[in-house]
């Protein structure tokens, strides 16, 4: 099992303090303030495994409790200013709900990741982040399902912990389960953590296997998750609503499955942030210059820049051919940091999560996921 610095007294003692409701009904918590966007102090950090730590934030204002409030499941937008530049990053929120004093943001060092790099390297207890938010619905408070099966993979555990600990805390009558896989045993995310949620709560049952386990002395399940796995520890799989986070194509994969394991699509639900990354070419071979445009103009009015889109293209990505700067974290329609005016023309998009009804109603697209249909201008 994993090495963590584990201070219960300092971080995790949500379990065994929160109190039930004393009518033990159970309250969803109200909705996040819309577009809370301020500062937050860092303070505490702790190692959870080598190379992801969890970052306790408190309000910077000095009040007691935080600004805004949040759903399980939910997720920050940080923003940092790295080499004179400002990158933007969408983190899930890996702390219950019922604790209104402060907010967790659980974050893995990527090698090459600028912003987790500088997370995890560099800051410090008493320094203060940009964020906003909360945003996401990869939600579950309870009202939504009498279960929930949870399948995560490496730091994809996150915004479950969220769900677990709510639901936990707020004596949830329904079973949950967590189907959770990882490199080696060093890597198991919140293992003290989900052993304490497992004594607290009788309902949560746990399935964790171990895709690298040579050269320790794990002794539990080996290999990835199978359809085998996933019908042996859920009963009435098919029935269930299931929430899948974690690699993309581990996700796929996943959802691949119990689509064939008679999974219905409006039961199951992913979470995933970032671009996929383009596939190298291979070695010995030159780059094929790229062909010309044919799609819609796009007018980019604020920037005064006008071309042609290729096909496929989003408007996101033309931005960043022509240096437009429009900032953005997810780009895959959840966190809402690409919303743009569209003043003219017409767009579709895959995935509109991000925007309210408002937004909507005023003309408001996602850069990341808007496809031009015709011609378009945008204020950007």
């Amino acid at each position: 099992m994993s090495k963590r610095i584990t201070k219960k007294t300092a971080l995790h003692t949500a379990v065994a303090k929160a109190a039930p409701p004393a009518d033990s009904e159970m309250t969803a918590p109200s909705a996040a303030a819309a577009n809370w966007r301020g500062y937050l102090r860092v303070g505490n950090i702790i190692t959870e495994t080598p190379g992801v730590k969890t970052f306790r934030l408190l309000p910077s204002s000095g009040d007691r409790f935080l600004p805004f409030t949040f759903v399980p499941g939910q997720f920050l937008n940080v923003a940092f200013w790295i080499g004179g530049a400002r990158m933007n990053r969408s983190y899930s929120i890996s702390s219950s709900p019922t604790q209104r004093e402060y907010v967790d943001l659980t974050v893995r060092r990527e090698p090459r990741g600028a912003v987790s790099r500088h997370i995890v390297d560099l800051l410090k207890v008493g320094d203060q982040i940009e964020a906003a938010g909360p945003v996401g619905k990869f939600t579950f408070d309870g009202t939504e399902a009498d279960g929930i099966v949870l399948i995560a993979a490496g730091v994809g555990i996150t915004p479950m912990m969220s769900v677990i600990r709510y639901l936990t805390e707020r004596s949830w009558p329904g079973d949950i389960f967590l189907i959770f896989t990882y490199r080696t045993p060093t890597d198991f995310i919140f293992a003290g953590e989900v052993a304490a949620l497992q004594r607290a709560n009788p309902k949560l049952r746990v399935a964790v296997t171990v895709t690298r386990p040579e050269g320790t002395d794990w002794k539990g399940r080996r290999g990835r998750i199978t359809k085998e796995l996933l019908t042996q520890s859920v009963p009435n799989l098919a029935s269930r609503r299931i929430h899948v986070c974690g690699p993309p194509a581990m996700m796929e994969a996943t959802k691949a499955m119990l689509l064939e394991l008679g999974v219905a699509p409006d039961h199951l639900k992913t979470e995933a942030f970032g671009a996929t990354k383009p596939t190298p070419a291979a070695a010995g071979t030159a780059l094929k210059q790229t062909a010309a445009a044919t799609g819609p103009l796009v007018t980019f009015s604020t920037n005064n820049k006008t071309a042609k889109i290729h096909v496929n293209q989003t408007v996101l990505e033309l931005s960043e051919e022509l240096s437009i700067g429009i900032e953005n974290s997810c780009r895959v329609g959840t966190c809402g940091l690409c919303k743009v005016k569209l003043t003219s023309g017409e767009v579709e998009m895959a995935v509109e999560d991000a925007l309210t009804p408002d937004d909507k109603a005023n003309g408001i697209i996602l850069a990341c996921q808007a496809k031009p249909k015709s011609d378009i201008a945008v204020e950007a």
